[in-house]
């Protein structure tokens, strides 16, 4: 009996080609602000989730508009601006978004107290981070549902980051500003008020994980160990909402009910699993492409290739039903002494820094 399982473990170390003494490789994952939408990131990568994929992450602080570029130049290995890489993809670039983070538009519409309603807006500078980000795309559209006729009725204005939107409209040099957690919370006590959630309005993803052609077709193993870990990393997110609170505390510097409140506001925007509903990715591919101004529909093909993720994800319901295959041997036979940390130790799960959790 105990020479049939350790035959399983055996079997499903290979199959999830996980080897716990293999060198981490770096990576070089590029973001275009500090903002909770990479909250699995970041948290995967100080946890040590990444590392156990043999991912040495290193995440790098880049626009949006030069990350697309900089994948084409292999300046670096992932861009975390889906967006970008999907209007790159529909103009032609060797580039392609291969999973989501965030399947919901985490921003919120926040102006000067005195602008009650979005007709308030017209004439009126609205901060973004970057002319062609998320954040240009979805204000146009919103706004435009409004009534409101982009580069005539209002003006965008970029900023760099989403951390300068809040700082200028603090300074008053922009009237409201395309904000993402936790600086929608922190306008919200400085009195500034919110005019929209983009998430009622709009259903697309503003994080993922976007990579060169060349990367998937000559290091689809490494693309591979990178999409598990961030798996891995958003079922820790769900599974763990006291640490994480924590974390977004601690990474955030805001008190512990707000950092609660922003788990709890995030949470619905995240992929459970690392896709998203197709519907969802044709209307934001829309709005891309109605901003290029490409009079053709762009196929799904040219800007996604999903195969990897789906081979990850399939790889992790293994061991899932593994982890659970275990549980139901100690209950029936607990003098074999087999725990999670047997699994652990021959790499066939990894560790999340819990037991049991996948």
């Amino acid at each position: 009996m105990v020479k049939a399982l350790a035959g399983v473990i055996a079997f499903f170390a290979i199959v999830l080609n996980m080897d716990p003494c293999r060198g981490a490789d770096r990576i070089r994952f590029a973001y275009p602000a500090k903002s909770l939408n990479y909250l699995p990131v970041m948290l995967g990568r100080d946890k040590g989730i990444y590392q156990a994929e043999g991912i040495d992450l290193q995440m790098v602080l880049v626009t949006s508009p030069i990350q697309v570029t900089a994948l084409t130049t292999s300046d670096i290995d992932f861009s975390g601006a889906q967006s970008q890489v999907m209007a790159g993809a529909a103009r032609g670039l060797p580039v392609k978004v291969v999973a989501f983070i965030t399947t919901k538009p985490s921003f919120w519409l926040v102006a000067k107290p005195e602008l009650r309603s979005m007709a308030d807006l017209k004439n009126k500078i609205i901060g973004i981070t970057a002319i062609g980000s998320s954040t240009d795309t979805l204000a146009r559209a919103l706004l435009s549902k409004s009534g409101l006729t982009p580069d005539k009725d209002f003006t965008l204005f970029g900023t760099g980051t989403t951390s300068n939107i809040l700082i200028a409209l603090k300074g008053g040099s922009i009237d409201a500003g395309v904000l993402s957690p936790p600086f929608n919370a922190m306008a919200k006590v400085m009195g500034f008020r919110t005019l929209a959630y983009f998430g009622d309005h709009f259903e697309q993803s503003l994080s993922g994980i976007g990579t060169a052609d060349k990367m998937v077709r000559e290091r689809s193993d490494t693309v591979k160990r990178v999409l598990r870990g961030t798996l891995k990393s958003l079922r820790y997110v769900q599974q763990n909402p006291a640490d994480v609170s924590r974390y977004v505390e601690r990474e955030w510097k805001v008190d512990p009910p707000v950092a609660e409140e922003l788990y709890r506001s995030m949470l619905p925007a995240f992929s459970k699993d690392g896709g998203m509903d197709e519907k969802g990715i044709r209307d934001g591919l829309k709005r891309e492409s109605d901003r290029m101004g490409l009079k053709e529909e762009t196929p799904l093909s040219r800007v996604l290739d999903l195969r990897l993720i789906n081979e990850v994800q399939k790889g992790v319901l293994i061991a899932v039903q593994v982890v659970q295959a275990v549980q139901i041997v100690q209950a029936v036979l607990p003098e074999l002494n087999l725990t999670i940390g047997t699994f652990w130790t021959i790499g066939t799960i990894g560790t999340l820094g819990t037991a049991g959790t996948i």
